[in-house]
């Protein structure tokens, strides 16, 4: 069936958003929440793509190869880490993409496999010192999230057409 009005939105938050219980273990670089409306049953995955600021991965002593995003299950309360590939680099930016199969919220952090020892007492970080440049990256990011997901929308009501 076709899908009409589809709207989405993405909502970036500076911290732990208050309607999710749990925080994502280690150094989180951002949280976002993803809702698409006027969908329905009609979407089978979508591709997310995040990018992250390299002064973000060197300063908190991150390795490139080592982000995942991560979506939160309501249900069970914890973070899943999604199957996550690094695809590209720009001079200032990493590129990850990720699938899904529905929304909700999201993390974009380093892998917890990469997190020191729970009994050794350090907890992660939400990297949140930014300066205004790496704000705005950080804002321009959801917009690429935003136009990959609309993409991917589009992708499939276009091939769904054909097959009438």
């Amino acid at each position: 069936n076709e899908a009409q009005n589809v709207q989405i939105s993405v909502t970036k938050y500076d911290g732990k958003p208050a309607a999710v219980s749990v925080s994502k273990i280690g150094k989180v670089y951002q949280y976002m929440q993803i809702n698409v409306s006027n969908v329905g049953n009609k979407l089978n995955k979508a591709k997310i793509t995040a990018k992250v600021t390299k002064s973000w991965i060197t300063s908190n002593g991150v390795d490139k190869n080592n982000v995942v995003i991560s979506k939160f299950d309501e249900s069970d309360e914890q973070w899943n880490e999604l199957p996550t590939t690094y695809s590209s680099e720009d001079t200032t930016h990493y590129y990850y993409d990720a699938e899904v199969t529905s929304f909700s919220y999201f993390s974009i952090s380093e892998k917890a496999t990469n997190l020191p020892d729970e009994t050794s007492g350090e907890t992660g970080t939400t990297g949140e010192t930014g300066t205004g440049a790496e704000e705005q990256g950080k804002t321009s990011a959801w917009i690429w999230v935003v136009v990959i997901i609309v993409v991917v929308v589009a992708l499939i009501w276009w091939i769904w057409a054909r097959k009438k």
